[in-house]
């Protein structure tokens, strides 16, 4: 079979199942170019493999592992939550794929019964609802399982005072207040979602003396004021509530009472009192139905710039004794197991190295978005693998196929795992590849170290977008072009390639399950999804119904989600000189340094430190990856395909012991379970990296001394990066 032909056989295969036009694709489809990584003959023998694998995935597929995923709700530790634990290792193993359970005992809680939320006025006393209303379009929404709405990690407390609107209820919010002689300590706040991860709001609001935080989704960010709301359309209704998590993510993930080490029996725990990565005041969530109850009557100031929300009057602070609210949370904090499914497929030449694809499977709720369709994405992906290992395919590295639970808790599941197997993840460990809330929409987006962009774009190239039948890369360019927001991973929201005259691949921040792969181990990482207009995030409302009337009603982009996962880790599985070029690296690090600079010269900083030494390690680190890319490329035309090329695999284990040299074991400044000097998310925006991030940091707490000793380890890092770099082509 000739390439051009193997690519025509592809794209029918494709467009069968998809619906894209095949005249349209051919007519943007140039003869395909070699594989990055791979020779001319092994470039060949690759696309034929990926057509096959592409081949595979179906919506009809897709639409029955969703339903049957999201059938119950079913939260981390729960009954439910084992039942999609043995659904996704059955059907994993019905694809010739050897999976087992993999089990963990950490710490979990949930409502013991209902909050209690009280407005206490000199004339009456309200009960709020704090539930989410049924919906008869959605027969799911009357599912008795549903767990009320409350947030995880929350305690227990049972507190009344006066209330306080903090708008988003980060420190600037806080000091705005402060201007207007509002003061929270000893008082109740309210807080909107957005801006920041819900457990920094929870850390702000306790170090400012609050005793209790109510956070509600204010309708101006995911309800009316963006659109029609469900069931008319996808946005949040009135009643809907966004649970989640209150542990600080931003410190350290993973079960609170074994930080840095996995749950696992004969390790010690920390007693409660002792834990320091949980809030101890009561959080609760409620519906922006209820907050107007709440917001309405508030005395006191009229808020300041950037405090007003959607509701339909003008939002004051409060802060009065005329309106107070009673807050009870009661609830139930045990030990509990949680399941990750692990599944492996061996490679052939070098079995001891993994590309690792991850997707989380517990949910607050059916999480037919958040975290379903990423895993409807892994069993399509694994059901293409399945039928590759029929027809002889055997790929150069393993891929380890990893569906972990307890994300929403705090990446519990992926943090005890990389936890329990860092030694060997360090030494094994090729790249991690994530995908969490996979479609939403139609919009592709991604976050990744900048190692990864060039492989990510060439992948999207290679697979067709069945909403605009070109590439998922046009289609992706074209919305970048026109400004339509691109999936919303959360986490990429600072950092990007932007001087690439291309579509943005933010960087990573926290969030998701590349956490403790990237931030605590040196893995090089990726996250993709499609997104949309997506309002019912964390709600009882995030069904099947929902998925098949507004996030994806054909399960195409199920579909796509699975072939590009698949396509990305067959390129790292299988390449002779693996794809990750790290001169885009040094090239978004200069970048980061010289924003840094600008904030460092405006606010009369920069005589604080020297940046000399910082300018040189950059300018080193990137002349190492120019001839490290330079003596890949000549490897790999070399080597002819030989299975065990000696220099390549010198060169490939140098290419994933860099990420690894730009970690440090002594950890981030106030937080050491995150080691690496170049991405972390950041102590106030908890989702969102802060590149650079002690010195960033530094910088923020205008702390020259902190600044300098950040930028010291910076320099070890990079320098040691590019001296791991000269060492392999010795």
């Amino acid at each position: 079979m000739t390439t051009n032909r193997a690519l025509t056989l592809f794209l029918v295969g494709a467009l069968l199942t998809t619906g894209v036009n095949l005249r349209s694709v051919q007519s943007q489809t140039a003869p395909p170019a070699a594989i990055d990584g791979f020779t001319s003959e092994g470039s060949v023998i690759q696309r034929r493999w990926e057509e096959e694998f592409q081949r595979v995935p179906a919506p009809d597929s897709a639409r029955e592992h969703l339903r049957r995923l999201t059938a119950e709700p079913h939260v981390a530790g729960t009954k439910e939550d084992y039942a999609t634990a043995i659904y996704v290792r059955d059907k994993i193993r019905s694809y010739g794929i050897p999976s087992e359970l993999n089990e963990y005992d950490v710490l979990l809680n949930y409502p013991k019964q209902p909050a209690v939320v009280e407005l206490i006025t000199p004339r009456r006393r309200l009960r709020l609802a704090v539930k989410e209303a049924v919906i008869p379009a959605d027969p799911s929404t009357s599912n008795p399982n549903i767990i009320p709405l409350f947030n995880g990690y929350s305690p227990s407390g049972d507190v009344t005072a006066p209330l306080v609107y903090v708008n988003y209820g980060l420190p600037p919010d806080y000091a705005a207040l402060k201007k207007l002689g509002v003061d929270v300590k000893g008082k109740i706040v309210l807080a909107r979602y957005g801006n920041s991860f819900r457990g920094v709001k929870a850390k702000v609001a306790e170090d400012n003396g609050a005793i209790g935080l109510i956070i509600y989704s204010d309708p101006a960010d995911d309800g009316y004021a963006q659109g029609d709301v469900y069931p008319k359309g996808p946005w949040r209704p009135d009643s809907s509530g966004q649970r989640g998590s209150v542990q600080y993510l931003f410190q350290a993930p993973g079960d609170p009472l074994t930080p840095g080490r996995p749950s696992v029996p004969g390790e010690q725990r920390l007693k409660m009192e002792d834990v320091t990565t949980l809030t101890r005041i009561p959080v609760q969530p409620i519906s922006y139905g209820d907050a107007k109850q709440l917001l309405e009557p508030l005395a006191g100031p009229v808020r300041p710039d950037g405090f007003q929300g959607g509701l339909p009057f003008s939002y004051h602070v409060g802060g009065t004794e005329s309106i107070r609210v009673h807050l009870k949370t009661v609830m139930d904090y045990k030990v509990r197991k949680i399941w990750n499914v692990i599944s492996r497929i061996d490679g052939d030449a070098e079995k001891d190295r993994w590309v690792i694809m991850g997707n989380h499977r517990d949910a607050w709720t059916f999480g037919a978005v958040d975290p379903s369709s990423g895993t409807t994405a892994m069993l399509e992906a694994a059901r293409g693998f399945g039928q590759l290992l029929k027809s002889g395919w055997k790929p150069r590295r393993s891929i380890v196929l990893c569906s972990w639970d307890g994300e929403e808790y705090g990446l519990l599941g992926s943090t005890e795992w990389a936890e329990e197997h860092a030694a060997e993840l360090k030494q094994k460990a090729v790249a991690y590849l994530n995908m969490d809330s996979a479609v939403s929409g139609s919009r592709f987006g991604a976050a990744s170290v900048p190692s990864m962009w060039k492989l990510i774009r060439a992948a999207t190239r290679h697979v067709p977008d069945p909403k605009t039948g070109k590439s998922v890369y046009q289609a992706w360019q074209d919305n970048s072009r026109e400004g339509r927001p691109e999936a919303d991973l959360t986490n990429a929201e600072s950092g990007t390639d932007t001087s690439i005259a291309e579509a943005r691949i933010g960087a990573l921040g926290s969030g998701s399950d590349f956490t403790p792969f990237l931030q605590h181990l040196g893995v090089p990482s990726s996250d993709m999804g499609f997104g949309g207009d997506y309002g019912v995030y964390h709600s009882a409302y995030d069904t099947f119904h929902w998925m098949s009337n507004f996030g994806d009603p054909t399960f195409a982009y199920h579909v796509t989600a699975a072939r590009l996962w698949g396509t990305v880790a067959m390129r790292l599985a299988g390449a002779e000189g693996l794809p990750l070029d790290y001169r885009d690296y040094a090239t978004q690090i200069n970048a980061f340094f010289e924003e840094s600079m600008k904030t460092a010269k405006r606010r009369n900083l920069a005589n604080g430190f020297d940046e000399k030494p910082m300018r040189e390690a950059i300018q080193k680190f990137s002349e190492e990856a120019a001839r490290t890319e330079k003596a890949r490329r000549d490897a790999i035309e070399e080597s002819r395909g030989a299975r065990t090329d000696a220099k390549l695999r010198r060169l490939n284990d140098a290419l994933i012991a860099v990420e690894r040299a730009l970690t440090d074991g002594r950890g981030l400044r106030g937080r050491t379970w995150y080691t690496h000097q170049i991405y972390a998310p950041g102590t106030y925006t908890g989702y969102a990296a802060q590149p650079l991030p002690d010195f960033r940091q530094a910088l923020e707490d205008r702390n020259t001394t902190n600044a300098r000793e950040a930028l010291e380890r910076i320099v070890e890092a990079l320098n040691r990066a590019a001296e791991v770099l000269r060492n392999a082509r010795d």
